[in-house]
């Protein structure tokens, strides 16, 4: 985000702390699009836009009627920038390209194969037209291995029937794409706030975080790790509430979320500021009694986990 504001300030994309994903019909989206015909890695795609590949970008669901989505507002040569503004930089360029695109077309094919008693499921998938994923170059989308061209109620014979040993793979942690879109899913902070979220776990030692792929962390994403102290306050808190079905979790997205919707209330114009805040210090209220009546059940958790915990 510092990256982005820092771009934003020097007059090269549009403000990022926006919710807006809806492009207002008085911008002119191709004149941005010819803009980028003097870059060397996407400007020939620039000008297939204009020379008849130009769609209007869909409306998404949010509109804060203050700043349009986030794009380009000037073309950039890559020497201007530093490493982490170039790839900022070149995410918004090929975001916003990708947005004046047609979809990617393709055929799916789904088989099922009753073979004795055992029914049997494949997919598979040719990719027709790439559209905007020739810029998009962080979308993958590949043609699968060909099927056969099977017909409905074929009856054939295998050529041969194998039985392989293996072990189903735990799933990894969690990365901070993954808890972006769930965070996202579930109503919890803003585009402009959930860095904050996250930095505030990291910063309380709720998590630790580790690189996963790319060679030395070079590459990679980052994975958020639970410490004895994340661990010990999810159990604790769960056992606080268990057998309490009145009770808001507070180890689950939906007291936060809740209150996030109510404040969205405020912006529509629904409920006032003094209705919002009343109703969510009743519901913290409640909470913060429960807890403290079985704070025990909370120490209990933490002395599992966490040897000194000084409470």
């Amino acid at each position: 985000m510092k990256v982005a504001e820092t771009l934003y300030t020097k007059g090269f994309i549009s403000y990022p702390r926006t919710e807006t994903d809806q492009f207002d019909k008085d911008i002119d989206l191709k004149k941005l699009v010819e803009k980028q015909f003097q870059s060397s890695a996407w400007g020939e795609y620039a000008r297939g836009l204009i020379g008849g590949g130009f769609k209007q970008p869909r409306r998404g669901r949010n509109n804060d009627k203050a700043h349009p989505p986030i794009h380009p507002v000037a073309f950039v040569a890559p020497t201007v920038l530093n490493t982490n503004e170039k790839k900022v930089y070149e995410f918004v360029v090929r975001r916003f390209l990708a947005c004046c695109s047609e979809d990617a077309k393709g055929e799916s094919t789904e088989v099922e194969i009753k073979y004795g008693d055992e029914n049997f499921h494949t997919r598979g998938l040719v990719v027709l037209e790439r559209n905007y994923l020739n810029v998009y170059v962080y979308d993958k989308w590949e043609s699968s291995q060909t099927l056969p061209n099977f017909t409905l109620n074929e009856i054939f014979e295998p050529k041969e029937a194998n039985i392989t040993e293996g072990k189903t793979v735990a799933p990894g942690y969690l990365t901070e794409p993954e808890l972006i879109g769930l965070m996202d899913a579930n109503g919890i902070g803003t585009d402009a706030t959930m860095a904050e979220h996250i930095a505030k776990i990291k910063v309380r030692e709720y998590v630790a975080t580790r690189q996963r792929g790319g060679g030395g962390g070079r590459g990679g994403v980052e994975e958020f790790i639970p410490t004895k102290l994340g661990v010990a306050l999810v159990e604790g808190y769960d056992n606080v509430v268990a057998g309490l079905p009145d009770c808001p979790s507070l180890t689950k997205p939906f007291l936060r979320k809740e209150m996030e919707l109510r404040m969205g209330d405020i912006c529509a114009g629904t409920k006032t500021k003094a209705e919002i805040v009343t109703q969510n210090v009743r519901m913290y209220r409640e909470v913060f009694t429960h807890t403290q009546r079985r704070i025990d059940l909370l120490k209990v958790a933490c002395r599992k986990y966490v040897y000194e915990v000084g409470i």
